[in-house]
């Protein structure tokens, strides 16, 4: 395996990931408060121009457009949080097979003795925990929902990532996350360990 090529196929499988999850796919999720507004104006406008006095009632019609506008930014704010919970988990994924890939291995044991024959730690390589830890259980808690193990995990060593008992990560987690696998590349490729 070469070192450079190595280096050059993570860089660009998280440069990738990173181009597409934050700035073309979240960024469509932008304008939620002006598509609904605009759905309140064209809900508005078509019923006054079709406005029939026998079965169309003014003070209904103003609600039903303020609801309009609101189900709209509802439904489109928790497609925005599917989204980005589900791009946690890719990455994860992405992380996973990466690991394989380089590594041969994606098990922590396994690792833990490589990079120590290395002069690596990975208990103290804050990277690393938070991709093996946090990540892991936010995958984790997503595939397997509320009840699950690693839901409780989670919400016991990360509540400030849960809401109602719902993973609620923010873009902010999601580049965070993706801060701490290149960093972690970055160095686990700087030695050895891999070749």
């Amino acid at each position: 395996m070469f070192p450079e090529r190595v280096k050059l196929e993570i860089e660009s499988e998280i440069n990738g990931f990173e181009r597409t999850t934050l700035k073309r796919l979240l960024r469509s999720f932008d304008q939620i408060e002006t598509e609904a507004a605009n759905k309140r104006k064209d809900f508005l406008e078509n019923k006054f121009r079709n406005f029939n006095p026998d079965t169309d009632d003014e003070g209904c019609i103003e609600d039903n457009a303020f609801f309009e506008e609101l189900n709209h930014i509802s439904v489109e704010q928790e497609l925005k949080q599917e989204f980005l919970n589900s791009s946690a988990t890719w990455l994860f994924h992405l992380f996973e097979r990466q690991k394989k890939r380089v590594l041969g291995s994606d098990k922590t044991d396994i690792l833990k003795q490589q990079f120590t024959a290395d002069g690596y730690d990975l208990d103290t390589c804050t990277d690393w925990l938070v991709l093996n830890k946090e990540l892991r259980l936010v995958a984790n808690s997503i595939k397997h929902g509320s009840e699950s193990t690693a839901a409780k995990d989670l919400s016991a060593k990360y509540p400030n990532l849960i809401d109602n008992a719902n993973v609620r990560l923010s873009e902010t987690d999601i580049v965070r996350y993706i801060d701490a696998l290149k960093a972690f590349w970055e160095k686990a490729l700087h030695g050895k360990v891999v070749l």
